[in-house]
């Protein structure tokens, strides 16, 4: 008697697979943490996670599709499939077993076969695709559509198990958090700092967010939320924190002392030192923003130049060459667009800056307040706080 399947859940990597075996062994083990964290949300603390032959296998799960979707919010994971695991002697014994598995499922419906193989056997998963296809037409599917099917089977091979699937749940990709350095990033809570974020943790630094409060209530209640929403549902593995600056003396002292058309780039200026300040003393190497070439005037390239012109870190924006509708239609795919859609304009100032700031006349501007007084950040642990105790915690009342 053939032994029974069992139901798993099957995660797929991309770049981790390719790279060096010390490097991949790291990055597994990173991604194999992030989705323990994402389990345990997902209220699956008893999962089992193993690694095999290039495959994650999560087993013992409770709730199939909640474990799926779960993993599939992991940065390094290209996509998850729930699977029915089984085990086999030979092809004529798999095509038996996986005719039975699909054969309610494509009875009286358009179908194809797609097979993958790992290992040796005696077989290819071509002649998997044709053995099994046949069996199923026998069985009562409709008929064979190999580029527009009603449904597709999908087999894969590992060894002697064999992995029976019909879904496969898009993953973020990239690589698994804290494959790269740790950055910090201005956040505003808006489409394009949101965004920026994500894409950074996608590449696998950790990232670490700092609000400059202008004493907008709204502006802060709405960062407030997206940063919260940002750390439980894509920060698994990483213990994100957000880092929320007083920044109205800057804003009073600049607005009496600085040029109306410098006010804003020298405000961006503080934030940016400040920045760096913070960045070097929570251990993050680099500064992250969501700017993009030309969007607003403070983000011409002479004046991007003179934001962050000669900082000790490096600035990356990896929103550069996007306009806005992209950045807008990515932050809906990542689950923050009805958040950051609420955020208001906030800029401190009653004039706007000149597109295309003069050097020398920027530096005299910013020596006024160069050595303004900033209080020391409050520092709240996203993860570990509901959001009405983060908004308790520095004072928005609603």
């Amino acid at each position: 008697m053939p032994q029974p399947g069992e139901w798993v859940v099957m995660v797929r990597y991309g770049e981790i697979a390719v790279k060096g075996a010390r490097a991949r062994v790291r990055m597994e083990k990173l991604l194999v943490n992030a989705l323990r964290e994402s389990l345990e949300r997902a209220e699956e603390p008893g999962a089992r996670i193993t690694v095999s032959q290039g495959r994650v296998i999560i087993e013992g799960v409770t709730n199939l599709e909640e474990a799926a979707r779960a993993a599939a919010r992991v940065f390094g994971v290209k996509s998850v499939s729930p699977a029915y695991r089984i085990e086999f002697t030979g092809l004529d014994d798999l095509v038996e077993r996986a005719a039975e598995f699909f054969e309610f499922r494509v009875k009286g419906r358009v179908f194809r076969v797609r097979a993958r193989r790992s290992g040796v056997e005696g077989f290819t998963s071509k002649d998997l695709e044709r053995e099994l296809g046949a069996e199923l037409l026998k069985r009562g599917a409709a008929g064979v559509d190999l580029e527009e099917p009603e449904y597709t089977a999908y087999v894969e091979v590992r060894g002697r198990s064999a992995y029976l699937y019909d879904t496969v749940i898009p993953g973020p990709g990239g690589l698994p958090l804290g494959s790269e350095e740790p950055v910090l990033v201005l956040f505003s809570g808006g489409f394009d700092s949101g965004v920026a974020a994500w894409r950074v943790m996608r590449r696998g630094s950790p990232a670490h967010l700092v609000f400059y409060d202008y004493g907008v209530p709204e502006a802060l209640e709405v960062a407030l939320e997206a940063a919260k929403t940002l750390a439980d549902n894509w920060a698994y593995g990483h213990d994100m924190k957000l880092y929320v600056v007083n920044f109205r003396p800057a804003v009073l002292v600049a607005s009496g002392l600085v040029a109306p058309s410098y006010r804003t780039l020298v405000l961006r200026r503080l934030m940016m030192e400040h920045a760096v300040a913070l960045a070097k003393r929570i251990g993050a190497e680099a500064l992250v923003t969501g700017e993009s070439i030309g969007q607003v005037a403070s983000q011409t390239i002479r004046n991007m130049m003179l934001i962050s012109g000669g900082l000790e870190l490096p600035v990356i924006r990896p929103l550069a060459g996007h306009d806005k509708d992209e950045i807008v239609e990515e932050s809906r795919k990542i689950g923050l667009y009805d958040i950051s859609k609420r955020q208001v304009e906030v800029c401190g100032v009653d004039s706007p800056p000149t597109p295309r700031g003069d050097p020398p006349a920027f530096r005299s501007e910013y020596e006024k307040v160069n050595d303004v007084f900033l209080p020391d950040p409050v520092e709240i642990k996203l993860k570990h706080m509901s959001i009405e105790e983060i908004k308790a915690k520095v004072g928005v009342k609603r």
